[in-house]
């Protein structure tokens, strides 16, 4: 079927702010179409809800960083800029009609703080802490693709950052594999940033868990990568990063791919096996089109809308509820962060739901956007929430990545996709 098809944002989603400056923003389908102005609104009291949020993001989630001194934005009351929220911050930012400039300095906050060989912590604050030796998680070359589809171009890129971005990627992609596999590995539960998960990524150090979810992202982010790549016409890292990708993805479907339980699971470095726990890290592989139509027939069958699994009063849960420790409370050895087990976190329902209509499921994705918007309206912005009874869980108020529910039924009813990796009209025109 023909990919999600492009539209072009014209105006400010419900809120009537012109977007002269915006042409482009958003393609989602393979070709370059003409602009067209969304459809009206899914809710009356969009535009309300959508100027309530601006005004918090706006009062409390605008930091300055210790090391740069350089703004930033950050959904957390505590203040910490993390590896992947900013990317679906980020995407809040652009849907508001927010310019990309909070968006750029994370980008180089990060590449500003990387070592000589290509590390980088996935947490800005320098206070000595277990997080400080996990690497940030791919997803600077995804930001830097919707900053430069903001724009129109990749110039805020300079040859300094351009060439750290690269040494950091292949840190990801040589160092932090093993025995020159052709899979990466999460250092613990907490890298994953699904904290309580255990089960599958061990605690601190532990470094055994080649994740189908950090795979996935990889295979996205060397894509990414090689976009910019061809906007600064350098065909040989173009070359290199899309053939890490190729590399990447037939790992994931050699290794990760269960054909007896029509599932993707993480795998074992230490002993090649595959790690049986039913997370919604599995379905990561669909938003990057990596399943075949089949394999993506029976996740979604016999998994996603199962609900005796992850098809729960608020879908998608975090793991499914035949796993031993799917609860709403902490094990005794989790890490006493956020919980990833009986909940419902906003960004993996929203690249879901995206990789949903990619192989012809838009019903359930339209149905998985409304839940999405009218639990988050009912039970307010939160962290995150409980898969079973709905409520609210975690930071509260919570002005970060679970306002991209607001966004879901505006998107789908609009065909759009910001998630797509594809660059802006004027630069795909340029190259």
């Amino acid at each position: 079927m023909q990919l999600i098809r492009r539209h072009v944002i014209r105006y400010g989603i419900g809120l009537g702010i012109s977007f002269a400056a915006r042409t482009s923003l958003w393609t989602s389908g393979l070709g370059l179409a003409a602009e067209s102005t969304p459809k009206a609104s899914v809710d009356p009291n969009l535009r309300k809800n959508l100027l309530r949020i601006s005004e918090t993001m706006r009062s409390r989630g605008i930091q300055r960083d210790p090391n740069t001194g350089r703004e930033y934005f950050s959904g957390y009351s505590y203040k910490t800029l993390y590896d992947w929220d900013p990317y679906f911050e980020g995407i809040v930012q652009l849907e508001l009609g927010w310019t990309p400039e909070y968006m750029i300095n994370e980008v180089k906050i990060f590449l500003d703080i990387q070592r000589a060989d290509g590390f980088i912590r996935r947490v800005n604050d320098p206070t000595p802490r277990e997080e400080s030796a996990e690497m940030l998680k791919p997803f600077l070359a995804q930001i830097s693709v919707l900053i430069s589809r903001r724009l129109g171009d990749t110039t805020w890129l300079d040859d300094h950052y351009y060439a750290r971005m690269r040494l950091y990627l292949l840190y990801w992609l040589t160092v932090l594999t093993k025995d020159g596999g052709a899979l990466s590995y999460w250092r613990s539960a907490p890298h994953t940033g699904m904290d309580t998960q255990h089960e599958r990524a061990g605690h601190w150090k532990a470094d055994f868990c080649n994740g189908v979810d950090l795979n996935t992202y990889l295979y996205r982010e060397c894509h990414a990568f090689a976009l910019l790549a061809d906007a600064r016409r350098s065909r040989t890292d173009a070359e290199l990063f899309r053939d890490y990708a190729k590399v990447k993805k037939k790992a994931i479907q050699e290794q990760c791919w269960s054909e007896a339980d029509g599932f993707y699971y993480d795998v074992d470095n230490r002993t090649g096996r595959q790690i049986p726990v039913k997370s919604v890290a599995g379905f990561t592989p669909m938003w990057a089109n990596i399943p075949s139509g089949k394999q993506a027939s029976w996740m979604i069958h016999e998994h996603l809308t199962n609900t005796n699994e992850f098809w729960r009063k608020f879908p998608v849960s975090s793991l499914a509820a035949t796993e031993k420790g799917y609860t709403e409370e902490y094990l005794p050895d989790d890490v006493h962060g956020s919980l990833w087990r009986a909940n419902t976190w906003i960004p993996t329902n929203y690249y879901i739901f995206h990789a949903l209509p990619r192989y012809g499921y838009r019903e359930i994705a339209t149905q998985l956007a409304q839940i999405t918007y009218r639990m988050v309206l009912k039970d307010g912005d939160r962290e995150y929430y409980s898969s079973d009874s709905a409520r609210g869980c975690g930071l509260d108020p919570f002005w970060g990545w679970s306002l991209l529910a607001y966004f879901m039924p505006w998107e789908d009813e609009n065909d759009l996709d910001p998630t797509a990796l594809l660059l802006s009209k004027s630069i795909a025109s340029a190259l």
